[in-house]
């Protein structure tokens, strides 16, 4: 395993897939309060167009396995191999984007959309502030991606790996 391949790797993703997702954001805003706490969801409901949901979905599963294409090439080219070393790789730089989703979405970029009111019918509602928000983020960034999708990513990685090397 490459460490400061994969740690410089893991940065620029993070950077990447945060500045896209904070892009798109502004082209769908009412899209993305489907994830978010369960009494916005309800709130912004009205507001939420299920073409541009739909037309997000799509957007994050591009976006998605083009991070897992890119983690396995990156890695691959730099003469990482073998199932454990690419699964740790993939892990490790999905934990970098986890962590920027973490903080740069979901801490600061929360305080942000809770100032301005940009999803509609949500504005001013008392889960924006952290009491309600950690409730959602937490649990997600803090279990489910470590212990989920972060080795799904490793997963995946490894298997895109594999068929590099026959290649």
């Amino acid at each position: 395993m490459n460490w400061s391949r994969t740690i410089l790797d893991g940065i620029v993703m993070c950077v990447v897939f945060n500045s896209l997702i904070g892009l798109f954001f502004y082209v769908f805003p009412q899209a993305y309060s489907r994830m978010f706490p369960k009494s916005i969801k309800q709130a912004a409901a009205p507001y939420v167009n299920m073409k541009d949901v739909k037309v997000l979905l799509c957007i994050l599963t591009v976006i998605y396995l083009l991070m897992f294409l890119y983690m396995a090439v990156s890695a691959h080219s730099e003469g990482v191999s073998g199932f454990q070393n690419m699964f740790w790789t993939g892990y490790v730089e999905m934990m970098f984007v986890n962590a920027g989703d973490f903080f740069l979405l979901d801490v600061l970029g929360r305080i942000y959309v809770m100032d301005k009111g940009l999803i509609k019918g949500a504005e001013g509602h008392p889960d924006w502030k952290w009491s309600g928000w950690w409730k959602l983020a937490v649990p997600e960034h803090g279990l489910a991606w470590p212990l989920l999708f972060c080795p799904l990513t490793g997963l995946i990685v490894a298997g895109i790996g594999a068929l590099l090397s026959w290649i």
